[in-house]
């Protein structure tokens, strides 16, 4: 059969057209997908990547939409993607974490178990994975015991509502339903933009909110807020209108004045930066401490809370609440109870799944160990803004346990509940002793806690029914265990309890410069009792000096740590005598060079020798007890080889060097590399400090 050439050339061109525009076609929707992922708008991101997908199986756009529908909270979806990615041969084990993640917020733990366990195999450095995997293994110790019963709030619509703020007769709540001032979308969420409503009590119901009175609301969204004790101040959350230099919108806390009439206009809160954001205002029922949340510089991970004290009329800098609260996680939505109890949503802590609510105390000068509510108030969702009344008889939270964020009304169930009410003396002259901590630990391990006030009383709320042990413990006194059996019959049960008085001992000491011997003045001492696991603080004078009681019975851990100076750890410190300690901090400038001597490399080799192994993990230990550090590798070498060769082999010994660091859980963002080639001087690695990228 005869043909033509002429039509076969033009054909086959036309097919190669063809081709390199659908090519053309997908780059432009990724692309455009891309620069809406970025900018966290996942809602938008989440179109461009569908169409994508419906011609071509693009394994890292199925990856970043799974993260859209992740962040819409469609997790059905993002299932049904991220079961297809674990499935195939060249599967990331970061998909592997991803899977676990889903399946275990959906409440499969033993699945969740099992991907975990695949995920740690590829990163057995990951040390963040310990609480995920602890927390699955745990969950059915954290059982609902009715102590409350939930409802969902009449006030709920299809869009975003949690609570922000009790305030007058009402509550004050954050919402995503349309209005005057918020007519556009959120990219991110598909929501109309965040404002601030208030919404009345009458009798049992709350009645339809409507926005905040004053200038507040605005085409940006309007977050949490709180109010001052005589409810003459307010501070709120407003993102910003510009991007930073990420390209992504920070949050800022606005402070407003009620003069009587109406509320001024909303000024810029104190400490709100121009590249971190500071959010979800809670303040003390004195009016002296302001907690909120930050992802500023020296924090322990994502958004870490921080309170700022009032000082006469100014606010001190913000002092971050520590490892004891923060986490490599995000803790969000601070609430500074009544009775001084700080509740808090934390993704870091052990949990269900998601954010989970928890509650911690500052007493005897640190905060306790954060303990998570349970249920009926946490699930496999994302759980958050808790809000309790001043009596403890009700309050409030959100969820989206059933789809979107909802406000939850809680109640305590009377049918259950036992008071237990206690006064601690001192065993010798029978004085009420006050700030004593008592501690209440049931069969599975589930704590309550309470402080004595000034006349030595305690009241905790108990299961009918159950074995208890309270641990009662004071500086400068014995530590007492007693057990308990709450019976059924009795509502109330008082205790009367005498304590023991033990010498404490000083730890107090001064802090220098290694190098010139003076005083380093305002360092923070912070001291984590490795019992307990919480932290207490204290400061060096203008002198260098510090001094703090310690129980001589108990290990701490001892950070020392200053801006400008590397971070001194002192592990299983046991302090037995009231001696003085001269502690030595290491003063640091940016950009300063750093020789790794103990490195060795065979010639023309870039494998990691023992030596050298032990170099990087004495840096890995430098870089995550001062997470405010950076650095830059440096590759050389000093061999014969060839100016090409010798760059070659220089870079790839700081690659390796550097994805060792990484893999002891330092972040990427945190470890560059560069190769400086030839170079007979210099040790085979060279460490320069830089800022946090």
């Amino acid at each position: 059969m005869n043909s033509n050439p002429g039509l076969n050339f033009l054909f086959a061109t036309l097919l190669i057209l063809a081709g390199n525009f659908s090519v053309f076609a997908q780059s432009q929707l990724v692309q455009k997908g891309d620069r809406f992922f970025n900018n966290e708008e996942y809602s938008n991101a989440e179109y461009y990547y569908k169409k994508v997908l419906e011609t071509t199986n693009n394994i890292d756009v199925k990856r970043k939409l799974a993260c859209c529908y992740i962040q819409t909270d469609n997790h059905a979806k993002a299932i049904n993607l991220i079961e297809n990615l674990v499935g195939q041969e060249n599967a990331d084990s970061k998909d592997f974490l991803m899977y676990a993640n889903l399946l275990k917020r959906n409440r499969n733990y033993t699945e969740a178990l099992i991907w975990y366990s695949k995920y740690i195999k590829y990163n057995p450095k990951d040390e963040n994975i310990a609480n995920l995997i602890l927390s699955c293994k745990r969950i059915k110790e954290l059982e609902d015991q009715e102590l409350y019963t939930v409802s969902s709030l009449n006030i709920n619509t299809p869009q975003s509502d949690f609570p922000s703020a009790l305030f007058k007769d009402g509550l004050v709540i954050v919402s995503g339903r349309p209005n005057e001032t918020s007519r556009t979308k959120d990219g991110r969420t598909g929501e109309h933009y965040l404002d601030l409503y208030y919404s009345e009590r009458s009798d049992e119901k709350f009645l339809s909110p409507v926005p905040f009175n004053g200038a507040f609301n605005t085409k940006y969204h309007e977050g949490p807020a709180c109010f001052t004790p005589n409810e003459k101040f307010v501070y709120f959350t407003r993102n910003k209108g510009n991007l930073n230099l990420e390209g992504k919108s920070e949050l800022n806390i606005y402070t407003a004045r009620f003069n009587g009439k109406s509320w001024d206009k909303p000024e810029l809160f104190l400490f709100s930066g121009q590249n971190y954001s500071i959010g979800h205002p809670s303040i003390s029922p004195d009016g002296r401490n302001l907690y909120f949340i930050s992802n500023m510089k020296g924090g322990y991970g994502g958004t870490d809370i921080y309170v700022c004290r009032k000082l006469g009329f100014v606010w001190s800098k913000p002092i971050n609440l520590g490892p004891a609260v923060n986490t490599s996680g995000n803790e969000m939505f601070p609430f500074i109870a009544a009775d001084n109890y700080l509740y808090f949503a934390s993704d870091g802590h052990i949990g269900f799944g998601g954010l989970d609510i928890f509650k911690t105390t500052f007493t005897q000068n640190e905060w306790t160990y954060p303990i998570n509510l349970g249920p009926p108030f946490n699930s496999q969702k994302d759980d958050f803004a808790y809000l309790i009344e001043a009596n403890k008889e009700m309050g409030y939270f959100s969820s989206n346990r059933d789809g979107n964020d909802d406000i939850f009304l809680f109640e305590r169930n009377p049918d259950k509940i036992k008071i237990l009410k206690g006064r601690i003396v001192d065993v010798k002259n029978k004085q009420a002793l006050d700030s004593v901590e008592v501690v209440l630990i049931d069969n599975l391990s589930k704590e309550k806690i309470d402080l004595t006030n000034e006349k030595g009383i305690f009241n905790l709320d108990i299961y009918k029914g159950k074995n208890y042990s309270l641990i009662v413990s004071k500086p400068g006194y014995k530590t007492k265990r007693i057990l308990y059996f709450a019976n059924q019959t009795q509502n109330t049960k008082q205790l009367n309890i005498a304590m023991e008085q033990t010498p404490w001992v000083i730890f107090k000491g001064s802090i220098i410069n290694q190098y010139t011997g003076r005083s380093v003045e305002n360092a923070s001492v912070e001291i984590i009792n490795q019992t307990y696991k919480i932290n207490s603080f204290c400061e060096s004078d203008d002198y260098g000096d510090f001094e703090k009681e310690m129980d001589p019975s108990k290990s701490y851990d001892i950070i020392i740590y200053k801006e400008g100076y590397f971070t001194k750890v002192l592990n299983n410190y046991r302090y037995t005598s009231d001696k003085y300690e001269q502690i030595e901090l290491q003063k640091f400038n940016r950009n300063e060079l750093m020789q790794l001597y103990g490195v060795e490399f065979e010639n023309g080799s870039s494998n990691l020798g023992e030596h050298t192994i032990n170099e990087l993990n004495n840096l890995a230990g430098l870089l995550k007890v001062n997470p405010n550090i950076a650095i830059e590798i440096i590759g050389c070498t000093n061999s014969d080889l060839g100016k090409r060769e010798n760059k070659s082999l220089s870079l790839e010994r700081a690659k390796k060097a550097s994805e060792y660091i990484v893999s002891k859980g330092i972040t990427n963002n945190r470890v560059q590399y560069k190769s400086a080639g030839y170079d007979q001087g210099r040790s085979a690695l060279t460490v320069k400090l830089v800022e946090a990228f």
